[in-house]
Order: structure tokens, then sequence, then C-alpha cells
């Protein structure tokens, strides 16, 4: 039987889109922001306590395989599907993307080509562009999915415990790593914890779906965001003015526990959003939804662009060209990846999985 689509997710997947473009447009200030004025905790607040939005993602990539994979036959033809299915819709891109950036980056002359070796060695490990390294952890995650929902199946302690074993491996490693740096490509251990709680909220969905109370919402909401801006604050002592308050391990456990419950919340909050959303908002958040793998790969291309045709020198025309730079890369992401899906029918290799253009202009 064909399980229901849970049309709630397409706004924590709007969220975590925006948030990615937000955090990469403010990253410049902290260039130029001393450490000690009054804007550089509205810099750390945009740019670090958001940083939940690479969680969001996989999160929603775990919940959303566990879902609709965890009961189909566990057969070579259905992970064949699988996998022919990311490599048509996200390697694909990828490697367009990836080959565009290095020719980019070379034309704009911030990063020099070495040849076919260098590029081989790019797209391995997604350093043609400094967002795509995120997508070769997402795809060292696919090609252990039959090993994730095999032990799913088959181990009842997993099946339950399933959060919590992400939650302590993942821990474990990033300590360990940071102790001994035995690893220093993207490695998929590094969101380990957001791909296994996605993927117990999957499974469980039909539990888990029902809107919380009022009350609940707020009080989860108010946790969440204390503990976030205790992990900003203790970022900024750790990695920025490197002043540690605390041992690395209780610190990334603050910061994992934070990641994954913003991840949830939004999760929760996206089923009462849909309850309540006009069809106006759900209509617009699909759209958005759509578009969210091509807003990822073209940002920094049309980021670039913007920084460069509206540059600042200093003062408040500064921070006011960042904030106009984010609404301009919004606008002009949407508008580009709209115009290309409406007359090009190839653009899903360009930008992802892609509705026929007729569905999209009929809302």
């Amino acid at each position: 039987m064909k399980k229901e689509r849970i049309e709630s997710l397409k706004y924590m997947r709007v969220v975590a889109m925006s948030l990615v473009v937000l955090i990469h447009t403010t990253g410049v200030a902290f260039f130029h922001v001393p450490t000690d004025s009054p804007l550089y905790q509205v810099y750390l607040f945009l740019n670090r306590f958001t940083r939940f939005e690479g969680s969001v993602f996989v999160f929603l990539s775990g919940m959303l395989l566990f879902y609709n994979y965890e009961e189909k036959p566990f057969t070579a033809k259905t992970w064949l599907g699988f996998y022919r299915r990311r490599f048509l819709y996200i390697l694909a891109p990828y490697i367009v993307w990836s080959v565009f950036y290095e020719w980019f980056g070379h034309a704009m002359g911030y990063r020099n080509f070495d040849g076919i070796g260098q590029l081989f060695s790019d797209l391995l490990d997604g350093g043609a562009n400094y967002q795509l390294y995120f997508i070769m952890i997402l795809v060292q995650l696919y090609f252990l999915m039959p090993v994730f929902v095999y032990l799913v199946r088959k181990v009842p302690f997993v099946r339950k415990w399933l959060f919590l074993l992400g939650f302590l491996a993942e821990l474990i490693y990033q300590v360990l790593n940071r102790t001994y740096g035995w690893i220093d490509f993207p490695f998929f251990m590094v969101y380990l914890a957001s791909f296994l709680m996605g993927g117990w909220t999957g499974i469980h969905y039909q539990k888990l779906k029902n809107p919380w109370s009022a009350g609940k919402y707020l009080a989860v909401s108010a946790a969440t965001f204390v503990i976030g801006i205790l992990y900003m604050e203790l970022y900024l002592k750790h990695n920025i003015l490197k002043e540690p308050v605390m041992p690395y391990a209780p610190f990334k456990f603050i910061a994992m526990f934070y990641y994954l419950l913003a991840c949830y919340l939004l999760f929760k909050l996206g089923i009462r959003l849909e309850q309540v959303a006009s069809e106006r908002i759900r209509n617009g958040a699909e759209q958005l939804r759509i578009y969210s793998f091509g807003f990822y790969l073209v940002h920094p291309f049309l980021l670039y662009l913007w920084e460069m045709w509206l540059p600042s020198e200093g003062g408040w025309t500064f921070h006011a060209l960042i904030f106009l730079r984010y609404v301009l890369v919004m606008a002009s992401c949407y508008g580009l990846i709209r115009a290309v899906h409406l007359v090009f029918p190839g653009a899903w290799f360009i930008f992802g999985k892609l509705p026929s253009p007729a569905r999209t202009t009929e809302k």
C-alpha cells in the first residue's frame, strides 16, 4: 500500500534552504566586525545560532528514506532503483556544478585549475566549492542505507533506539577525531546523529505526526532557544576567542543536542503549520521546496556576483548591503531556477528532481 505523502516537511526544507543562504551571506561580517562590538553578537546569532540548517537537510533525508524504504522488499531491484534515482537527481547536478565552479573560480582568479586529476579529487570530496562537501556526505549515507534498513528490520533494539545509537556513535567519533585527527575529509559520521534521528522519526511517523499542545510548543521552543544561545556563546569562546570554558566532549554534546532538538521542533511546527496555513502559503512553500536543491547549488555563484556588483568599504552601508544581498540572492536564485525550469526540459540535470513546469504553473 502506498504511504501518505508528508506535506508538512516542505516547511522544514524551506527554512533550511533560507538559513543556508543567510549563513553564507553574513559570513563576510566576521572579517570586518570586531568581536567586542555589539553587532558581532547580532551576526553571531544570524550565522551560528542558525547552524542547525545542515542537520535539518540530513534529518529530512533520513526521515524520508526510512519512511519510504523501511518496508519495501529488500531486493537488488529495490536498491538498484534507489541508487539510480540518487545518481540522476543528486550526483548528476553535483557533477555539473562542480565542473562549473572549477571553471568559474579559475575565470574569476580565486582558484587555480591544476588539471583533470585535481578535478577528479574535488569531485570525490566536494572541493570544487565550499558548499559541495555536504553532498558527498549525503552520498556516503545513501550507500549505507541498505545496512541501516537491514539492522532496523532485524534488530528490535536498533529500531527502538536508532536516534540514541546515532547520537552516541557520532559524539564518540567527533571527540576521538578531534583528539587524534584521523579523518580530514568530509565523512558521514559528522551527520550520523541527524540522519538516524530523521530515520527514527520516519519509522515511527504514524505515532509522532500528531501536533503538540500550545503549551508544549511554547516550552520546547523556549528550551531550544536557550540551548541555542548557550551553544552560540560556547562556540564564540571555543572556536573564535580560543578561550574554552569546558572540555570538547561536553561542548560537542550541547551542540549536537541543540541541532537535533531544533530539527525535531521544526518537524512538529511544520505539522501544525500545515493544518493552519492558507492555501497560498502552502503552495508558496511547495514552490520553494521543489527548488531548494537548486538554491543550494546555485546560491554561492549568485552571491559572488552580488558581492562584486554591490561592494562596500565599510560604515552603515556594509550592514545594509549584507541584508540587501541576502534578499537579492534569494530572489535571483528563484528567478534563475524558475526560468530554466520553464524553458529547458532537462532542468533536472542542473537543479535536481523537478515536477513538470505545467504542474507548478497550475497552482
